[in-house]
């Protein structure tokens, strides 16, 4: 399950931009400085960077689409945090996720395995992911990632296609 929830992360890595979920940024504000609370935060340098190693490994196609989603996403910021030992109550995660679908968050798909949730969400259109948000549910740990990007839709669909065969030399 946790392999599925990385590269599902990984492939909505590539999206998302501009305006942040006042709902997220509320939610994170509260929780982030919690002793017990885990936080990894990535700016837009980080990305640019990646693009830069991808441009610059061969002249691919698979290359040149890792470049171009990496150029799209700003930011990324991941909270995991320990669900009642935080203070956080069930309850808070229901109405996180309630406030995204208020805030026009789309919801993209949810996965349910025994009591753990992970429900992914994002704005956008038929061309193009902005602002994903994955909620990931389960008993002891509540994780949220927060990418802030544009996402080419023929991007993600070129990477979920070629994900077992890409094309990618590293030496």
């Amino acid at each position: 399950m946790k392999n599925l929830i990385i590269t599902l992360v990984l492939l909505g890595f590539a999206g998302m931009a501009a305006a942040q979920s006042k709902s997220v940024e509320a939610f994170r504000d509260k929780y982030q400085d919690d002793r017990d609370a885990k936080v990894v935060t990535m700016n837009g340098s980080m990305f640019e960077l990646l693009s830069s190693i991808a441009e610059n490994m061969d002249e691919s196609e698979d290359s040149e689409a890792i470049s171009r989603i990496a150029k799209g996403i700003k930011s990324m910021q991941v909270l995991a945090i320990p669900v009642f030992r935080s203070g956080l109550q069930p309850e808070e995660i229901d109405k996180l996720h309630s406030d995204l679908k208020k805030e026009k968050y789309e919801e993209l798909m949810q996965v349910r395995d025994k009591d753990q949730k992970i429900y992914f969400m994002a704005q956008g259109d038929e061309n193009e992911l902005r602002n994903m948000v994955v909620l990931v549910r389960e008993d002891e740990e509540f994780i949220m990632f927060n990418i802030d990007g544009t996402l080419n839709m023929k991007d993600l669909a070129y990477i979920v296609d070629n994900h077992k065969n890409l094309d990618i030399d590293v030496d």
